[in-house]
């Protein structure tokens, strides 16, 4: 439940900017991208995520959050 409530509220953020045109997305702000990870990292740790899938599993989060605000995905987490 304390997920879905994550998620809701970080869909507030989310920027319905039309995407008609062909340019590249935008990269996300610093800001942005350490607070989905600060979030992302908390999910994981109700997730119960093995330390081996941590990695994984946070930058799979981060990237669909970018995602769905209309940003770049990422390759790696700094």
């Amino acid at each position: 439940m304390k997920k879905l409530s994550v998620l809701i509220t970080l869909s507030v953020f989310v920027s319905f900017a039309p995407f008609a045109n062909e340019s590249p997305l935008p990269l996300a702000p610093a800001s942005d991208v350490a607070q989905l990870t600060e979030v992302c990292q908390q999910m994981a740790s109700e997730d119960q995520i093995d330390n081996a899938e941590l990695p994984q599993y946070v930058l799979d989060c981060v990237n669909d959050q970018l995602t769905e605000m209309g940003y770049q995905t990422i390759k790696e987490l700094n």
